[in-house]
């Protein structure tokens, strides 16, 4: 039996984490009986769960069949990306004259460990490296809600990710990782338009490779 926060915010989470960890795919239908059944608890709670996941537009309830998992379709995908370039733009912005050699050091020592993994064609370790690197250059503007806003944004890209990468990578249409190189040279040099344009690129590359 779970214990601590409320079962309902559990499920909820342990529902989420599977979607974002590809455990479910576009389209996929959820069941109430397997979701009660994987964490021992009662219908209400999953319901409740499953009823808030579809209130986000993350689930679809198809009664007297489950709860499918919402393909995103392209015209969300251009409005993620439009949402991101505000929210990161913003961030950078904010941070841009008080980044600390040891904040450059560590994007560079994530963009170090990126570069080891395009060989191994993981289109997970690759999009989490992507992740990682944009939502650790946002948390520099030390704005908790800009944060927020940043890391509900790329939860909805990671569902992309997932629906989209795998075929992506069959093509050879992902990124290798230069512009995030490219951004931090910006960064380092102290040239904030140079860096916002690297940056737009960055995330519209995202769209690119996709659409």
């Amino acid at each position: 039996m779970m214990q601590g926060q409320s079962i309902k915010n559990q499920v909820y989470e342990g529902i989420m984490k599977d979607i974002l960890d590809g455990v479910y795919q576009a389209n996929d239908i959820i069941n109430e009986r397997t979701i009660i059944e994987k964490y021992g608890v009662s219908k209400t709670p999953v319901r409740e769960a499953l009823v808030q996941l579809c209130s986000e537009e993350v689930l679809n309830n198809i009664p007297r069949f489950g709860y499918q998992l919402t393909a995103i379709l392209p015209s969300q995908i251009i409005e993620i990306i439009e949402y991101r370039k505000v929210i990161e733009l913003g961030a950078l912005e904010l941070c841009f004259f008080r980044l600390t050699k040891e904040q450059i050091d560590e994007l560079k020592r994530q963009n170090e460990e990126a570069a080891g993994l395009i060989d191994t064609r993981d289109s997970k370790l690759h999009w989490e490296a992507n992740n990682l690197f944009h939502r650790t250059l946002c948390s520099y503007c030390g704005n908790g809600y800009i944060q927020k806003s940043l890391a509900d944004a790329m939860n909805i890209c990671t569902r992309i990710s997932n629906q989209y990468f795998t075929k992506l990578w069959n093509e050879s249409k992902v990124s290798d990782g230069s512009n995030h190189v490219h951004l931090v040279a910006a960064i380092e040099s102290g040239d904030l338009e140079l860096a916002k344009a690297t940056l737009i690129d960055d995330v519209e590359s995202f769209k690119h490779e996709i659409l």
